[in-house]
């Protein structure tokens, strides 16, 4: 396989990576944050501790770089087989989510011990987010 470097769009894999980040946040905070806490198992307490203990800069900095990264592998895949048009890209994204993302989370989520509900917030999230990507990145040619 071969990959030309020339044909990334950097544009289109920043915009794709802040877009996965903005829905992130939008989707862990206003739409199912208070359920993914419940659904993590753990308290106003312990939710207060983790959030006196990070930083916010070094916590949303790494958010961004890695949707950055995932952006880039995604478009890496787009130019290299070629995929133009907001169905092939949203298609790609859902393909991407069901091996790695969803399988891979899935395996992690048995070993983890939490309810069922905090694997499918963030399997959900992770499927829109693909799927947004891919459609940015197929469509930005």
């Amino acid at each position: 396989m071969k990959i030309n470097l020339a044909d990334v769009n950097w544009a289109a894999v920043l915009v794709a990576g802040a877009a996965a980040f903005m829905l992130g946040g939008l989707w862990y905070s206003a739409l199912f944050g208070k359920l993914w806490i419940r659904m993590q198992g753990w308290s106003d307490e312990k939710v207060a501790q983790m959030k006196a203990t990070m930083s916010p800069v070094k916590f949303l900095f790494g958010m961004l770089v890695s949707y950055i990264v995932l952006a880039f592998a995604l478009e890496l895949i787009v130019v290299t087989i070629n995929q133009r048009g907001p169905v092939a890209g949203a298609c790609l994204g859902s393909i991407i989510w069901l091996g790695p993302a969803g399988a891979i989370g899935f395996t992690t989520h048995l070993a983890s011990g939490k309810r069922l509900g905090a694997f499918l917030i963030d399997a959900a999230y992770q499927l829109v987010a693909l799927v947004t990507q891919g459609v940015i990145l197929a469509s930005w040619r």
